[in-house]
């Protein structure tokens, strides 16, 4: 029972900072996508003379690169108008940039997947290995200040990430493909490329912000209740010294 007892204690630890970082991947998810909020992102922006498309066309084109990214489209050909003119939106270079994008979007479904499998056999470990009634406060205590302890490491985290992208996007972004992706597919000319005109870094600068927000968001309710659950328990535990002394 031991042995069980600090196997599901290890998967809580590694638990706890998967699910901060699954809240990241599901602000991708969630936000990627969505399209009212891309209007008001090129209302804002006022780009369409710079990009000589409608913001409708804007919208449909961004969208098909997030599609093919999800792998909901077998193609990134879309057609649009540029300049009262109709034509494909994507050229060649774009279309392979987009295809190691969707290749490193895959991976990340494979690692959120992976995380929500540790997070449910650190459950099912903890339901099997802790059965008394002080030995499940116990691990929920040590659950709480795990997940604690993984909200501030990751909040740090995060910050220190937001606030580079807020002083320097470029950097943050460049960085962001070398580590990820091949730098020199992913540079693109303004002139020649109209994913970039449509893909300005305020617009992207503003989607990884809104995913660090929400991420950060719900990460700090549940630590909070895991800071209310501690404090809560912590006069019964005291309770209970006292009645063994």
């Amino acid at each position: 029972m031991k042995k069980l007892q600090t196997t599901a204690k290890i998967l809580i630890g590694m638990a706890m900072p998967l699910l901060m970082l699954l809240l990241i991947v599901i602000g991708v998810e969630r936000f990627a996508g969505d399209e009212a909020w891309l209007k008001k992102e090129y209302d804002r922006l006022e780009i369409n003379d710079y990009t000589g498309m409608s913001t409708e066309d804007q919208i449909r084109a961004f969208m098909q690169m997030v599609h093919y990214m999800r792998g909901e489209a077998d193609s990134m050909d879309v057609t649009v108008k540029v300049n009262g003119e109709e034509m494909l939106m994507y050229n060649e270079t774009e279309v392979s940039h987009m295809f190691d994008v969707r290749a490193l979007y895959k991976k990340v479904m494979i690692g959120k997947w992976c995380a929500v499998g540790i997070i449910a056999a650190a459950a099912v470990f903890s339901l099997i290995a802790f059965r008394g009634k002080e030995e499940k406060r116990e691990l929920l205590r040590f659950a709480a200040k795990t997940l604690i302890f993984a909200f501030v490491g990751i909040l740090l985290f995060l910050l220190v990430l937001g606030l580079w992208a807020i002083l320097d996007f470029d950097s943050f972004w460049r960085v962001f493909h070398i580590v990820f992706l091949d730098l020199e597919s992913s540079t693109f000319d303004p002139a020649a490329s109209r994913m970039i005109r449509i893909c300005p870094a305020e617009l992207f600068g503003d989607m990884v912000m809104r995913i660090f927000v929400f991420g950060l968001a719900v990460g700090a309710v549940l630590a909070a209740a895991a800071a209310v659950y501690l404090f809560a328990t912590r006069r019964n535990n005291r309770n209970t010294l006292k009645t063994v002394k």
